[in-house]
């Protein structure tokens, strides 16, 4: 079987094997953000005690939280959660990326072995720098855990801000919560939308690395094959880059855009 045959080979088993990473991070990150709705419950139980001890006729006003430092202690009450909320989603996203590279790293290099039984690279020795590139480079901007401080700091910003706006137009608890559901429900969206981003750049990332340890020189821009592409990646679909020029996957949040080796 030569390498040069098999765009389609390389195609079909490349795209199986990211659909079946993402998948599983996808079951992995529903279960991790069980953390934003643990939150936000403490969020709400505190929330009610603040209710049950200093409203009237069920509605707590600003000007009664203003009294004895209440609206600050509350303030530090809120933004303690989220910063343990942060520091949880670091330690989950941290190893979450480095097992999804290693397990696209062997199973990458694995299809090599398939083609070519005798080649001489053994794939299943992790490089720990590789690794540490791969989660650490800030390939976006920003290193992940950055962003997701500036997630944290957003979603703390926004649940003061519905609170204050609460007891500024004298809401019940049973509306307070509904709107602190829905800052919570923004602040997992943009969680899940991170992790699957940084997901599709460690893929992408061991993919580069797998081809450069098997002296891989192209690659090609492959898109989906369907109607979801945006205009971002369709133009590049089906372009050859030398492999240090190619784009660096993901384009764009949500992008399932990959680079497949070419063999001239």
């Amino acid at each position: 079987m030569k390498l040069s045959s098999n765009r389609e080979y390389w195609l079909e088993r490349l795209d199986k094997l990211t659909n079946k990473l993402m998948n599983k991070e996808e079951k992995d990150t529903f279960k991790f953000l069980k953390t934003y709705k643990s939150s936000l419950t403490e969020i709400q139980t505190y929330i009610n005690f603040l209710f049950s001890k200093y409203s009237t006729d069920g509605i707590l006003s600003l000007s009664e939280m203003y009294k004895f430092n209440r609206y600050q202690l509350m303030e530090k009450e809120i933004t303690a959660i989220v910063k343990e909320l942060d520091s949880s989603e670091v330690k989950y996203m941290t190893g979450a990326l480095k097992e999804t590279y290693i397990a696209s790293f062997v199973e990458t290099g694995a299809l090599f072995v398939v083609v070519n039984p005798k080649i001489k690279i053994d794939f299943g020795i992790i490089n720990k720098d590789a690794v540490a590139k791969a989660l650490n480079y800030p390939w976006s901007g920003d290193m992940f855990s950055s962003r997701i401080h500036k997630n944290t700091s957003k979603l703390i910003t926004n649940l003061r801000q519905t609170i204050t706006q609460g007891f500024v137009q004298g809401k019940s608890i049973s509306q307070m919560s509904k709107d602190l559901n829905y800052v919570m429900s923004v602040g997992a969206n943009n969680s899940r939308r991170l992790i699957r981003t940084e997901s599709m750049h460690v893929i992408a990332a061991s993919h580069h690395d797998v081809y450069t340890k098997a002296k891989v020189d192209k690659v090609e821009f492959v898109t989906a094959k369907d109607d979801r592409v945006c205009n971002i990646c369709k133009p590049l679909d089906g372009k050859i880059f030398s492999i240090n020029e190619a784009p660096m996957i993901p384009l764009h949040a949500n992008s399932r855009s990959i680079l497949i080796p070419v063999f001239e």
